[in-house]
């Protein structure tokens, strides 16, 4: 099987290990930016160089936002809090979102969540060389319109990351692009809901002659516990 790059491997590993470490500081009463001063000091002392772009972290109606970087407002019991961040390490970046709730997930948040992770499987499960990006965003996407939520994915299924963060190709309905093996890709399905909040799950996958490996082992739960790290999807 196609192997990676070793530094690669380790900006997606210390990204893991602080989202492993959240549930050690993410507390309510917590801010936005305070979260994500945390984070990026502990990327610092796992090894990266600093994050692989500004961090994201979008508690409550923030997290309707794509990119709901990090502010003022403090973290309350029964929030969304949405984290999507990576680590540079030397030249190769990392690019991992969870979405967690604070407190007992509500029978809504459980719904879109496995609708989530339903829509992620379902696109990557097509992933292979020579396959169209379009088809994978396709494939996402009407997961998420057959249940009802396609008008609340509003960006595209993800992209292609390695020494830059938004790299070619893309994986987004007007694609021409074609994966090639050895690309690594995100698939980074979400639903956004004005009044409710927003969720995304986004993990990175290696594109192989006859299929894919999924990159990240990060558990892909609701709740911050700790726990270690899985085989992923």
């Amino acid at each position: 099987m196609l192997d990676f790059h070793r530094d690669f491997k380790k900006a997606i590993d210390i990204a893991e290990k602080v989202f492993e470490e959240l549930p050690t500081f993410v507390k309510i009463g917590i801010s936005e930016k305070e979260a994500a001063q945390k984070i990026r000091s502990m990327l610092k002392k796992h090894g990266a160089k600093k994050e692989s772009f500004r961090i994201i972290v979008a508690a409550g109606k923030n997290s309707t936002k794509i990119h709901g970087f990090a502010g003022r407002r403090r973290i309350k019991k029964g929030d969304i809090v949405m984290f999507d961040f990576g680590a540079l390490y030397n030249t190769f970046r990392s690019d991992i979102t969870r979405t967690y709730i604070m407190g007992k997930p509500t029978k809504k948040h459980k719904k879109i969540w496995a609708l989530l992770l339903k829509a992620q499987k379902g696109a990557i499960e097509k992933i292979k060389a020579g396959t169209s990006c379009k088809v994978i965003d396709l494939t996402a996407r009407a997961i998420i319109k057959r249940a009802g939520y396609g008008k609340n994915f509003i960006h595209s299924t993800g992209h292609a990351v390695r020494h830059k963060i938004h790299e070619y190709p893309r994986i987004r309905s007007k694609s021409r692009g074609v994966l090639e093996e050895g690309d690594v890709v995100t698939i980074e399905p979400g639903i956004y809901i004005k009044g409710w909040g927003g969720m995304r799950v986004e993990d990175m996958v290696l594109v192989t002659k006859r299929g894919h490996r999924v990159l990240t082992r990060l558990p892909q739960t609701l709740t911050l516990n700790p726990s270690p790290r899985g085989r992923g999807i």
